[in-house]
């Protein structure tokens, strides 16, 4: 037998012995996850069935994933997280392990939930899930039916927003890597597990907008950063120590940074600014002012800095401002200076050797061989390329590009078109970054949504096929109990919306319109016989009625606007009249849908972000708008200036909820991350802001239970990728559950009165859930 038959062997044989250990400990888990179990089940066993090769669901039981603190199963399973029917519970964890990081067990076991169903089961009712599904202990959920996608590529998520990208070498030649931010500093995450590695390093006193990492072939390697207080600075990252400071002076910032050591080892920091000085710095020795680029007339402070490898394997250094400039790095001489059109905002070097490329601020990407110029140039949509990296996947020399949106590019070389299109995240992508693992090279990204995504090659051909990486729903809304049952509206990106039977997902209709655009905004009114009506903002900015059982539009449009229509709310006023909340282009109408009339025009300063609008049924009408400006505005229908204002000290209001009832208040979200409560009658705040969230309100719902002790609850979703419920009277925030991907509507009503359940649907980019909550009682419901 030969060594590399007795080391297979040898192999086979602790696999094996792992995978026994695995089965031997899947038989002490508890099938509940309520159960603490054995500190060593909790850190070891994933990780015993990993190296057995039998990481699965029957090895790693359910009842024991809201207790993982191992190496994490994400890691364990690699990402992105393929489906298979063996892992469902494990790749359902996976997806919400990066939000549930330091949450209590109730929030962990119910996110879990959410994420099984929803990935197991699509589309499937309550009554025809099976058990398992329709109930896991210790959640406080039952998802009545569900078509949510929770993203299985995210590797982390951030508490502060990043701006640059870098891959890196950690302890141990550990992949890392490096995510600099809009805080000054750098956070190094481990590309396997996605766990951070040491402590943040508090690199600058600006962003970091730019990183590059110079290995050595010995291992380890120099970071280099830049910020926008125009130092440069070099770390140790398996030490997380300073090796190096540099500075521009005079009032300026870093634009870009790069490096090469030449063969003895030596490293060469090179970096630009924001007036186009080229600087290079050496090791122990004196700074060389290599060069001054002239700026673009068109935007004068647009300037780009890289490396590439010339066909005959000589270093370069490329530096873009007006012109394209090369230098040979081994002499500093300058090679080749190219024109160019278009202001850039991006620059990389390519998997084609001596081939560079530039993303401009016309949204076009121009190649070029660095030895004759310019050699072809994409049109893109016009909005500037802020993010560019070459990847090389199956033969294919492809671009990724990323513009002042939430997609990703993919951009072929060979043939010069666009093929493809990564979504899912959900914000404005603002850094990538290439790199190799098991062979292929993988995409890294990152967004103004704080997460941290990677894109292996089956995503990229996913993308490359046409195939959406994330269903999106534009808006949606649910219905209060009614003599027709509660009912569901939804408007899909597609432009299709559909209206469906709220508890069992079963479509009732769905609306025809002309137009290519889907509603932005709906909301539902009580029509004759308390029919409900669906009221939904058109593509001609009009306002537009839909009978749901006769599936036709009726009534005449709402007219007025001249804008988009952002937000619709309604209620059913005291004096009888049924009336529509509309808000758009710095105003806010106010409709009487029996008349079809305008009753009221309230201007606000600026864009009109949410509306709100409820009533006791007795005596008292509440109508708000929450704007750009701040503010959250009180309206009376019979005055056209506000009757209150709130000042609330959130940034932008995206959020506003009424809560009605003998304690009527108002909810409000911004921008800030916080929600704060309103007393409406005594027109005062209750409380302190409720802080948790990590990025901006999205949405706000609010209901009151019916037990003989009413209680007051808020649920608020936010960009985070988590919706968290609070209780009013106690300003404690009660559950968290994790999403996984940003939920734009929120609607809530009580579903029970013996239980003090509520039924909340929700909606975002990931799709649409209705679920059943039980915040009162410790058991789960059932």
């Amino acid at each position: 037998m030969s060594p590399d038959d007795r080391q297979r062997d040898v192999c086979a044989a602790e696999q094996q012995a792992h995978a026994r250990i695995a089965a031997a400990l899947a038989r002490l888990v508890s099938p509940d996850a309520v159960s603490v179990p054995h500190p060593y089940l909790s850190r070891y066993l994933a990780h015993h069935a990993a190296i057995g090769g039998a990481l699965d669901d029957s090895h790693v039981p359910p009842g024991l994933l809201p207790w993982a603190i191992g190496d994490g199963v994400r890691g364990l399973l690699s990402l992105p997280h393929a489906h298979r029917a063996d892992r469902a519970w494990l790749t359902a964890w996976a997806a919400v392990e990066p939000y549930v990081q330091d949450v209590d067990l109730a929030s962990r076991c119910t996110s879990l939930h959410l994420a099984y169903t929803a990935l197991r089961f699509p589309g499937i009712p309550r009554q025809r899930l099976p058990q398992e599904a329709a109930e896991f202990a210790g959640s406080r959920l039952c998802v009545l039916w569900s078509r949510w996608t929770p993203p299985s590529n995210v590797l982390a998520t951030l508490s502060r927003r990043s701006l640059s990208l870098a891959t890196t070498e950690g302890p141990g030649g550990a992949e890392l890597l490096a995510v600099g931010n809009e805080a000054g500093s750098i956070e190094l995450i481990d590309t396997v597990t996605g766990a951070p590695v040491g402590d943040r390093i508090p690199a600058h006193d600006g962003d970091v907008r730019c990183l590059f990492f110079a290995p050595h072939s010995a291992g380890g390697g120099a970071l280099v950063s830049g910020s926008t207080d125009g130092t440069v600075r070099v770390w140790d990252t398996t030490r997380g120590t300073l090796l190096d400071h540099r500075t521009f002076g005079g009032r300026t910032w870093t634009s870009a940074v790069t490096g090469y050591r030449n063969d003895a080892g030596t490293l060469t920091v090179a970096a630009i600014n924001g007036d186009g000085t080229v600087k290079l710095w050496r090791d122990h020795s004196e700074e060389l002012h290599l060069a001054n680029l002239s700026p673009h007339p068109l935007e004068r402070a647009a300037f780009a800095l890289t490396l590439a490898v010339s066909p005959g394997g000589q270093q370069l250094l490329i530096g873009v401002g007006h012109t394209l400039s090369i230098w040979d790095c081994a002499d500093h001489r300058l090679l080749h200076e190219y024109p160019v059109d278009a202001p850039v905002r991006s620059l990389t070097d390519t998997t084609v050797p001596g081939w560079v490329a530039t993303g401009h601020s016309d949204g076009s990407i121009t190649l070029w061989d660095t030895a004759s110029g310019a050699q072809a140039t994409f049109t893109g949509e016009g909005e500037p390329v802020t993010a560019l990296v070459a990847l090389h996947i199956d033969g294919m020399d492809l671009l990724a590009a990323a513009a002042s949106g939430s997609t990703i590019d993919l951009w072929d070389m060979g043939t010069k078109r666009r093929t493809g299109q990564l979504t899912g995240h959900t914000d404005a992508v603002t850094a990538l970054r290439s790199f190799s693992a098991d062979g292929s090279d993988r995409l890294a990204s990152t967004a103004r949504d704080n997460t941290v995504r990677l894109w292996d090659t089956h995503a990229i051909h996913r993308a490359i096929r046409g195939r959406s990486t994330a269903p999106a729903v534009v808006a949606a809304a649910i219905t209060a109990d009614s003599v027709a049952g509660p009912r569901l509206a939804v408007s899909y990106a597609t432009a299709q919306t559909r209206v469906l039977e709220t508890l069992s997902g079963t479509i009732i209709s769905t609306i025809g319109d002309d137009s290519q655009r889907p509603p932005s905004a709906l909301t539902w009114v009580s029509g004759k016989q308390g029919r409900p009506m669906l009221l939904w903002a058109a593509s001609d900015h009009s306002i537009r009625t839909w009978d749901p059982v006769r599936g036709t539009a009726v009534g005449t449009p709402l007219k007025g606007h001249s804008q988009p229509i952002h937000a619709l709310a309604s209620a059913v006023a005291c004096g009888g009249r049924r009336v529509v909340l509309s808000g758009d282009d710095f105003t806010v109408r106010l409709w009487d849908l029996e008349q079809g009339q305008s009753l009221q025009l309230w201007r606000h300063p600026y864009t009109v972000r949410t509306v709100a609008a409820a009533s006791d049924g007795v005596s008292t009408d509440l109508f708000a708008s929450g704007s750009a400006d701040g503010a959250v505005r009180l309206w009376d229908t019979t005055g056209s200036v506000p009757r209150h204002v709130f000042y609330c000290s959130q940034g932008i209001i995206n959020a506003i909820a009424i809560n009605p009832g003998p304690s009527p208040f108002l909810a409000s979200g911004g921008d800030d991350g916080t929600v704060r409560l309103w007393d409406l009658s005594g027109l005062a705040p209750i409380g302190e802001p409720l802080r948790g969230h990590t990025d901006a309100v999205e949405a706000l719902a609010t209901w009151t239970t019916s037990s003989d002790a009413p209680r007051r609850f808020v649920a608020s979703s936010s960009r985070d990728g988590t919706i968290r419920f609070w209780e009013v009277a106690t300003s404690r925030c009660i559950l968290q559950l994790a999403t996984g991907s940003p939920v734009h509507t929120l609607s809530a009503y009580p579903s029970d009165q013996s239980t003090n359940t509520v039924v909340l649907a929700m909606a975002g980019e990931a799709g649409v859930a209705v679920l059943e909550l039980d915040l009162e009682n410790q058991s789960p419901t059932g």
